[in-house]
């Protein structure tokens, strides 16, 4: 059979998980669920850069946090790795998003681009020639995405009209900047959007994801979502703990709609705990703290 040809005939598979929960896949379902030629068995969630078990076939809201999607977004390579210089699929999502701001797109319209590949955060990046012939992927990765929305307060909002044109015509910028000069045909026909592609490193993509993140969220929703001590913003951060207590924090980082935050740890006399190990400046040592955060804005 020829490469072509694979995947054209192929019967449809039953793609229906309603009713299937892989927390509670037992020994004997494996084999219904992959077959495979070697037994397989591994934890059915996966453990997020914030510490959370996240299922990719039975999403829920209380697991997601921009934090951990911008991180794995950063840390992906578009084009299976098969470019000239690392580029991430977060770098993607922010280069469409500024291409949006820039051509009168609203600060709902740049969020909705910039989050578009968020369920790959879960699911990884899977190049379009295989994704197209892997219906079972596309059902989880759409289930994850109308998880999202609704975690973004979209659930009842059209997806943007333009988000699947702009995500295809980029491709034609990103091959210009970052693949060979192979003239091999792929099929895709459109016209380039003009977008500049430099190398940004998964630490320059991440942060750059979230302060975009940062100030299309506070415009749309009125308030802080995301905040970075870096920024030096005027604003003060308390943590509701399982006891109500409302204490304030030494944060680094914090996600108010994911429910978690990164925060410096102190001894019992209140000193920052450092890392000695790490050269001439130790670096304070930090954990992930979770559950509701409240960022008040402190008074000029």
């Amino acid at each position: 059979m020829s490469p072509k040809a694979i995947g054209e005939g192929m019967s449809p598979v039953d793609v229906s998980y309603k009713n299937f929960d892989p927390r509670h896949i037992t020994q004997a379902d494996d084999a219904a669920i992959l077959k495979t030629d070697t037994a397989y068995r591994a934890a059915t969630f996966i453990e997020t850069y914030t510490g959370r078990a996240f299922w990719p076939l039975q999403p829920t809201m209380d697991a997601l946090s921009v934090i951990d999607i911008a991180h794995a977004l950063a840390n992906q390579c578009r084009y299976s790795g098969h470019v000239q210089f690392f580029y991430s699929v977060a770098q993607h999502c922010c280069l469409l998003a500024a291409w949006l701001a820039n051509h009168g797109g609203s600060a709902l319209d740049c969020l909705q681009i910039l989050m578009h590949d968020a369920p790959e955060a879960y699911l990884v990046d899977i190049p379009r020639p295989v994704k197209q012939y892997m219906p079972q992927y596309r059902v989880w990765d759409h289930a994850i995405n109308d998880v999202i929305r609704e975690w973004m307060g979209w659930k009842d909002l059209p997806m943007l009209a333009i988000q699947d044109e702009l995500d295809s015509r980029i491709i034609v910028d990103e091959r210009a900047a970052l693949m060979s000069r192979s003239g091999l045909d792929w099929g895709h026909h459109l016209e380039l959007i003009g977008i500049k592609i430099e190398p940004w490193s998964p630490a320059d993509a991440e942060k750059q994801f979230l302060m975009m993140y940062a100030a299309y969220s506070k415009e749309v929703y009125g308030s802080y979502q995301y905040i970075n001590y870096s920024w030096g913003l005027p604003v003060n951060v308390f943590h509701q703990t399982n006891s109500d207590t409302r204490k304030s924090l030494d944060v680094l980082e914090v996600d108010v709609k994911g429910h978690v935050g990164r925060v410096r740890l102190h001894d019992d006399e209140g000193i920052v705990v450092r890392d000695t190990t790490g050269g001439t400046f130790p670096r304070p040592q930090w954990k992930w703290v979770h559950g509701n955060f409240e960022i008040m804005e402190r008074a000029a």
